[in-house]
């Protein structure tokens, strides 16, 4: 019960943090909303893990561990955030939607989770040629979409590498050390990278921008984090970016309510194709027994109709 309500509470955190990411940069500059973000999650993880009576762990497996959790805190957030002004919130989790199918091919690759089998590949092909309708869509009306498209797929490629990262170390640490280990890592990161965007606070607060940065800050970080990495400990790593399939249909309803974005009938339409394929990768059970099943009735066919051919010649 406990990994169903964490799992569906990751579900709505994730589905609103697009929306949230692109409200909090209402006057602040990418780097300045994501660092401050991050920076003040690590701060307040620290009595979290003292009030849940956890110590933080410093072998090498822990740290390994870390490094595995920032390739999704700093490298994906960091990519997202910095094209998340360009295309509707709605379509950055609709992107996220290939999170399944990377972090299926890359655990098959390095844990052996999941099979490959020709039905998902196929759906890969298919969800490539829904991204490919989304990007073409936003970039006919609006010339630095691609910028949006560019930050949300390498983001979504961080964040794939990061889940099997963290799966393959396989540290068993407690979600919330592991979150507070992930958070000062990935803020020492951005602390290096401080010197190349800087750091810029408007005199003028905005309530919007602060409220979404706390937001994120609390439910975002610290709660979605913890949860992220105590699910990613009980189910296998495909099984946990299944979210990302839910999550976007959420997304965009969030988005049209609060920014009033609207989705062209080509976004739609490449949104569809995408899910569709995920909900085919995820269920692929059945089809691949029918294709099977087909390639094995042809082949049969195929050899008796060859014996026969034999037997008249001979």
């Amino acid at each position: 019960m406990k990994i169903i309500v964490a799992y569906l509470m990751v579900v709505l955190i994730w589905s609103t943090t697009p929306v949230s990411i692109q409200l909090s940069q209402h006057n602040l500059d990418f780097f300045t909303a994501v660092s401050l973000r991050m920076w003040i999650s690590a701060l307040l993880s620290l009595p979290l893990v003292w009030l849940m009576r956890q110590r933080m762990s410093f072998s090498a497996q822990a740290i390994q561990s870390y490094l595995g959790g920032s390739l999704g805190i700093y490298g994906a957030m960091m990519s997202v955030y910095w094209g998340a002004a360009h295309i509707p919130s709605g379509l950055i989790s609709v992107i996220y939607g290939l999170s399944p199918m990377l972090s299926g091919a890359l655990a098959y690759l390095v844990l052996r989770e999941r099979e490959l089998t020709p039905v998902r590949l196929l759906a890969l092909l298919v969800a490539l040629s829904g991204l490919a309708l989304v990007v073409s869509a936003r970039i006919s009306i609006d010339g630095l979409a691609w910028k949006g498209i560019v930050g949300s797929v390498v983001s979504v490629l961080c964040f794939a590498g990061s889940a099997v990262w963290v799966k393959q170390v396989g540290a068993g640490i407690h979600p919330m050390v592991q979150t507070s280990g992930t958070l000062w890592v990935s803020s020492l990161l951005y602390l290096l990278t401080l010197p190349v965007f800087g750091l810029n606070i408007p005199a003028e607060r905005d309530l919007v921008s602060f409220a979404a940065l706390g937001y994120l800050i609390v439910f975002g970080s610290l709660l979605a984090f913890v949860l992220y990495f105590y699910i990613l400990r009980h189910l296998p790593t495909s099984r946990v970016t299944l979210i990302t399939l839910i999550a976007p249909v959420l997304a965009i309803f969030w988005g049209y309510t609060l920014r009033d974005e609207r989705l062209q009938w080509q976004s739609f339409a490449g949104a569809a194709l995408l899910l569709l394929s995920l909900a085919v990768y995820q269920w692929h059970q059945a089809p691949d027994r029918w294709l099977r099943g087909f390639v094995s009735h042809r082949f049969s066919a195929v050899t008796k109709s060859v014996q026969k051919s034999k037997r008249q010649s001979s």
